[in-house]
């Protein structure tokens, strides 16, 4: 599974419009696979989540993911608080 994880981070996450941070997140007992995100804007994260990538990795998956969505009310980037005005996260 992390080579997985390192793979999509390199060839899809990399390149997504808006996504400000994805940690991808496993746990092989319980089969969780999934990711921790922070987007720029709602907007991004909508269109992420209606995008074919994210539709046809769910898929590839053969399950629909259970999607938590949050404000970002402070985010640390390295020790430091960086703004992310209108910031959302999202988990899993």
């Amino acid at each position: 599974m992390r080579a997985l994880a390192r793979q999509r981070a390199n060839t899809f996450y990399r390149h997504v419009p808006g996504l400000r941070t994805k940690a991808f997140i496993i746990s092989p007992e319980q089969r969780i696979y999934g990711g921790l995100y922070v987007w720029e804007n709602r907007e991004a994260m909508n269109e992420f989540l209606k995008s074919e990538g994210f539709l046809s990795l769910a898929q590839k998956l053969g399950q629909q993911p259970e999607i938590q969505i949050y404000d970002v009310a402070a985010y640390i980037e390295r020790g430091e608080v960086v703004d992310v005005p209108g910031g959302v996260g999202t988990v899993r």
